[in-house]
């Protein structure tokens, strides 16, 4: 029989039988799997990962700064991942270049299941007969399928989640409970959609006609690239003639609002409550901060930050950091406030006076 978990489904190493969680693995393990030099006990047990703060003995954790050796060598942790060049005294130490990229990955290794069921399909799923379901492909309990939907190998539908006629997902996808995906989006491989996340949603399209709106047909579709994450109750509407674009490896927190036509680029960044309006195109390597406004028909550039709160309400041509309403370099952006406060200040201490 099979079962039905996150580790088979977005390819990570189970370490361990789902139901019980991972195994305890020793530090030579940990090392061997993923090549990395050893400093002390080899045998030492490892039970999981965390932060220095946590402070959890028989855990793993990492110091990617010299700074924070001290507080590693006086906590309860045994063992650390730390770059080349950082000791921690009296404490055994996994090395790699980027020790947070590392603990990233080693914490994959004491994943715990998300939901186990003994049959791959679950009965109560209701698949159309021309749906194309890959090897290897699980789907929860209430799912639904629409006609004509591939689904590629090694992926995983949770229960409650919707996918309507003519959606395709690529292989090693992890659809979570209770997401919708309209008609004709296409996913790529790798694309991870945390619960609740609407995609392919009808773009806010209305046309004024002797004092009433009426509603634009939204006739175009979401292709999301590899590589994608698209946080809790996001939504990403489809496009009303062509496409709405996520580019390859762009992260999308929860919360966050991409309206219809709007082009992602590569690798991108967008934090919880951002909102993109309609037809606004973003390059590659674009970080929106929580809660940043962009309004329609825009062009950001690549290799730009935009700080939290800020509003963008004018294109963006040249890389850097921007904030504040509307948004301006940060630098002058912190001036600015800084000198307000100050006049701030003075007009109350006048008032004092």
């Amino acid at each position: 029989m099979q079962r039905f978990s996150h580790h088979a489904a977005a390819g990570g190493p189970a370490s361990g039988d789902p139901d019980e969680g991972a195994s305890v693995l020793t530090l030579g393990d940990i090392a061997q799997r993923f090549d990395l030099e050893v400093r002390g006990d080899r045998t030492l047990a490892i039970a999981g990962v965390c932060g220095i703060t946590d402070n959890l003995p028989d855990h793993l954790s990492f110091v990617a700064r010299a700074k924070h050796a001290r507080a590693a060598q006086t906590s309860s942790i045994p063992a650390f991942i730390v770059r080349p060049g950082i000791d921690v005294d009296g404490k055994a130490c996994l090395v790699h270049d980027n020790p947070e990229y590392a603990v990233a990955l080693i914490g994959r290794l004491f994943e715990r299941s998300q939901y186990t069921q003994l049959d791959a399909i679950h009965p109560s799923a209701v698949i159309d007969p021309s749906a194309r379901l890959g090897d290897g492909v699980r789907i929860g309990p209430f799912v639904v399928i629409g006609q004509g939907v591939a689904i590629g190998a090694r992926s995983v539908v949770h229960a409650g989640s919707v996918l309507m006629d003519r959606v395709a997902l690529g292989e090693d996808c992890l659809i979570h409970p209770r997401v919708t995906i309209r008609e004709d989006c296409l996913l790529g491989h790798r694309v991870i959609v945390q619960p609740g996340a609407v995609i392919g949603a009808d773009g806010y399209g209305f046309v004024a006609h002797e004092g009433h709106h009426y509603k634009v047909p939204q006739l175009g579709n979401v292709v999301i690239a590899d590589d994608v994450e698209i946080g809790a109750n996001s939504t990403i509407d489809r496009g009303r003639f062509t496409a709405t674009t996520i580019g390859r490896g762009t992260k999308i927190d929860n919360l966050v609002m991409v309206a219809h036509n709007v082009q992602v680029g590569e690798d991108c960044l967008l934090v919880a409550q951002t909102g993109i309006s309609g037809s606004t195109r973003l390059g590659d390597r674009v970080t929106l901060a929580g809660q940043v406004g962009v309004t329609g028909h825009l062009n950001v550039c690549s290799d730009v930050t935009v700080l939290g709160k800020s509003v963008i309400a004018k294109h963006v041509l040249k890389p850097g950091t921007y904030a504040g309403i509307p948004i301006r370099p940060a630098d002058q952006w912190r001036k600015t406030v800084a000198w307000l406060n100050a006049q701030a200040k003075g007009a109350s201490d006048g008032d004092d006076d």
